[in-house]
């Protein structure tokens, strides 16, 4: 089985140490999920990952022939129309052409409600769609692809409920089909509710869990939005705080 593991990774900048001891392990056909407050450096271990930052201590084991990842910020050129932009993109992303039809039919797979308007977007101008839209149609067509490895930063991030419904649908499916999802939010109720486990970086480590109700558990807390914040609030634990 193909897998993503991370082992005792340390990093920090001068001014602030992020992770230390963290670990997490990612699995084909499977959803993980990556929860955090603002800051906590989601971003940063998905680019660690990627290989546009270096680790100062641990271990990163990825056995993946081909992973994708998309930011959290995300930008297009406003006089293209999206149909462009997916050509672009799918030119830069994967070995082979990949066209509409072939994108269309894996969507169609995942979840029918959303083919009309993808076909909608698909002709707009950038400049006329949403934030949420682009971001939307930006994962699709990345599914589309189909790496072996797929890396969200904060997917349903601006996106209205509707469409955040059909994303995970498209993940799940995506899944279903062998692909690895490593996808980060902070919405602690989808994660939840769509990945098979996922990870809750507190005191600079990962923690990790099974289900919401094992969160609360492990919080004391009544509801998963209370356990995220008593989570987040954990003091960090350092030698000068063990020695007073």
């Amino acid at each position: 089985m193909k897998v993503l593991t991370a082992k005792h990774l340390c990093f920090g900048y001068s001014q602030k140490e992020l992770f230390n001891d963290v670990s997490i392990h990612v699995t084909q056909g499977s959803i993980t999920g990556l929860l955090g407050p603002n800051g906590s450096g989601k971003t940063t271990f998905f680019d660690i990952l990627c290989g546009l930052k270096n680790v100062d201590k641990g271990a990163l084991h990825n056995n993946f022939s081909s992973q994708l990842y998309l930011s959290q910020t995300v930008m297009t050129p406003p006089v293209l129309r999206m149909f462009d932009i997916f050509r672009m993109t799918t030119l830069l992303c994967s070995p082979t052409h990949i066209s509409q039809e072939q994108a269309l039919k894996k969507l169609s797979t995942w979840s029918p409600e959303i083919v009309a308007r993808y076909k909608e977007i698909w002709g707009k101008k950038s400049s006329v769609c949403s934030y949420g839209e682009k971001r939307w149609f930006f994962t699709l067509s990345l599914l589309a692809v189909e790496a072996e490895l797929v890396i969200l930063d904060e997917p349903t991030a601006g996106v209205d409920p509707e469409f955040r419904h059909y994303i995970w649908q498209c993940l799940r499916g995506a899944a279903s089909e062998g692909t690895a999802v490593l996808v980060s939010s902070h919405n602690i109720e989808e994660i939840s509710n769509n990945c098979d486990s996922f990870y809750m970086i507190s005191q600079q480590q990962f923690k990790p869990f099974s289900s919401g109700k094992e969160f609360m558990e492990r919080y004391g807390a009544n509801t998963l939005d209370e356990a995220f914040i008593r989570a987040a609030a954990e003091p960090v634990f350092t030698l000068s705080s063990h020695s007073t």
